[in-house]
């Protein structure tokens, strides 16, 4: 088993922290751990830098990191061919995504064209975030617990309290479309803040059919909340083929944006409560998606346009259907209250999960 975890986060985040617990829990659990160091970090104070005297504009100094942690990753991964007997995870002190927090969308896709010709292959933002099987967010401490807010730890930093704050939700967002997006805020002490992000790590490693715990809304939308979602989010266009199966349910997908396309296969079991346990969950070719298409029986076909969005640290999915819209949030505590936002009106719960609902005003 590997399994690839980013860890990331606005500055004070807890992320040193929470890297020596993570290495030194694993260790003790008999899992080979690799840690992969913060990229900019290490070029910052190397001397390669987007500020002081001659320095890189941003835009050339993102598309160096992006390229540096190409790299490194690459080197990990032929690493691994010698850990074939061992269960591994790697730790990476913030993805590659992470850039996209400080550049536009526009200078973004300067940088993926500049590592796409540097690999010889084109890269598209989901196959960055393939790469990993989770993404666990740290809120930054400034958004929050400010009081504990604190760059001392960090040379490389310069940010204000507001400035944290802001770049914690960029780099949230950077993240947005990862399916396994995991967001650990502060409303508790910074310990069991420290044992949140434990706790997600071993839902990941200790049940390999994983459990996925889902609310879902038959949704009406007021027209300022929908131009809104719509503005903030990046649409993705998706085909969903439901293979007939007697015992599973059984789907392969397309996912298109940009005009780039990724596929996936996933084999659960849905249950009546709302949950599903995932037996399989991986990603496919565009030749293995049409051999699929083409051979197995179809028993449905769903086309629909997703937009993901994050509201007060909840992370939220909305489908778009020809007549309708389903809004899908992930569980992060069983004893929080689900909030609705605002302008987004339910008509009919779809899962028989008992949560506290309230609307945001």
């Amino acid at each position: 088993m590997v399994k690839k975890i980013v860890l990331t986060g606005g500055p004070c985040a807890g992320k040193t922290t929470a890297l020596a617990k993570i290495e030194q829990d694993l260790i003790s659990l008999g899992y080979k751990v690799f840690v992969v160091g913060e990229s900019a970090t290490e070029l910052i104070k190397s001397g390669v830098r987007p500020f002081g005297d001659k320095c890189l504009n941003l835009v050339e100094f993102q598309k160096i990191i992006m390229l540096y942690q190409l790299q490194k990753e690459e080197i990990y991964n032929k690493v691994l061919e010698q850990y074939t007997n061992d269960n591994v995870v790697i730790i990476y002190d913030r993805g590659i995504l992470d850039n996209k927090a400080y550049i536009n969308e526009e200078e973004f896709k300067e940088v993926l064209s500049y590592i796409s010709y540097n690999k010889g292959k084109k890269i598209s933002e989901e196959d960055l975030l393939d790469r990993y099987d989770m993404v666990i967010h740290l809120v930054t401490a400034a958004d929050g617990k400010s009081e504990a807010y604190t760059l001392e730890n960090n040379s490389t930093r310069t940010e204000g309290i507001e400035e944290a704050i802001k770049l914690d939700k960029k780099t949230m967002n950077a993240w947005i479309r990862h399916p396994n997006l995991k967001i650990i805020d502060n409303e508790e002490s910074f310990n069991t803040k420290i044992d949140n992000v434990m706790q997600k790590i071993y839902e990941l490693l200790n049940n390999p059919i994983t459990l996925r715990t889902q609310l879902k809304f038959n949704v009406e939308l007021e027209n300022y909340a929908l131009e809104q979602i719509k503005k903030n989010s990046i649409p993705l266009d998706i085909e969903q083929i439901y293979l007939k199966n007697n015992f599973y349910e059984e789907r392969i997908r397309k996912v298109t944006t940009d005009n780039n396309s990724t596929y996936y296969y996933t084999k659960q079991i849905k249950k009546e409560n709302g949950e599903s346990e995932v037996i399989i969950n991986k990603r496919i070719s565009h030749e293995e998606y049409n051999l699929l298409k083409n051979t197995c029986e179809i028993e449905d076909i769903i086309y629909k346009r997703r937009y993901t969005f994050i509201i007060d640290k909840q992370y939220y999915r909305l489908d778009e259907y020809d007549n309708y819209y389903i809004l899908e949030l992930e569980i992060t505590d069983k004893n929080k209250k689900i909030n609705i936002p605002e302008g987004i009106h339910i008509k009919k719960k779809m899962t028989k999960k008992k949560t506290k609902i309230s609307n945001y005003y």
